[in-house]
């Protein structure tokens, strides 16, 4: 239960923290794809909550 913890919790923190540093790093000059990304943050959202879900049943479905 607690690699699962670790994994939950230390992983999206990882991700943040990569995030953070790769924005400080590059600024501006950051790829156009990911600058087209940050011009739609509603569909970077939505993608992300739409990935959850998906996620989830996919979860659900393996463990029947």
């Amino acid at each position: 239960m607690l690699r699962e913890l670790a994994l939950a919790i230390g992983l999206p923190i990882a991700l943040l923290l990569l995030g953070v540093l790769v924005q400080q790093q590059w600024g501006d000059r950051l790829p156009p794809g990911v600058q087209r990304l940050i011009k739609r943050r509603s569909w970077f959202w939505n993608a992300g909550i739409g990935l959850i879900i998906g996620l989830s049943f996919l979860r659900w479905l393996l463990q029947r």
